[in-house]
């Protein structure tokens, strides 16, 4: 990680705290929430949007403006005042970064922790929700998983929650046989 990347997640970390403290306080969190996705969505799906939005050349007028008439009906007050301090800050660049560590406060407040899940095969209905009861109540939190598949796992899951990996797949099993048969037998031959 660049040093300007740790710069930049510890000013979003602030801004981040700022716009959940702000949603708390006017008792709108949940809906702040969903506005900071929104605007960070339609910004990733409209590059020119976000190319204007995040020019140091561009007025901060003109951005204002900008972000006044395009989400003022569809997002709290709250989000819109928000986003105009990041302009007059010249830290919309950021908005992204914000978004994730917005993300992670609201998570950890409400309990939610979001695990990538990877099977090697497609889970039905009925393993997800068999999964996600055995996960909420292990982990005794409101679980909220995101699903892949990888067919070179073999069989079996992995699941990764935050930095922690629970690796059950059928490929580390083997691949740690192979390794434990290769050191030799239980009585040290070759």
């Amino acid at each position: 990680m660049k040093i300007g990347d740790v710069k930049n997640i510890k000013i979003a970390r602030k801004y981040a705290n700022a716009l959940f403290e702000a949603g708390i306080e006017a008792n709108v969190i949940d809906k702040v929430y969903n506005d900071i996705l929104f605007v960070v969505e339609t910004l990733k799906s409209n590059e020119q949007l976000a190319d204007f939005m995040y020019s140091p050349l561009i007025k901060i007028s003109d951005k204002k403006d900008v972000v006044s008439k395009l989400f003022a009906v569809h997002i709290q007050t709250v989000t819109l005042d928000f986003m105009n301090v990041l302009v007059d800050a010249g830290r919309f660049d950021v908005i992204e970064e914000i978004s994730n560590q917005f993300s992670n406060v609201y998570n950890e407040e409400k309990n939610i922790v979001k695990p990538l899940i990877t099977s090697a095969v497609e889970l039905n209905e009925q393993q997800r929700a068999n999964l996600l009861s055995k996960l909420e109540m292990k982990l005794n939190k409101k679980v909220e998983p995101e699903y892949s598949v990888n067919a070179d796992i073999i069989g079996g899951l992995i699941v990764e929650i935050g930095d922690k990996t629970i690796d059950c797949s059928l490929k580390t099993k083997f691949d740690n046989m192979q390794k434990q048969l290769t050191k030799g037998n239980k009585y040290g031959n070759d």
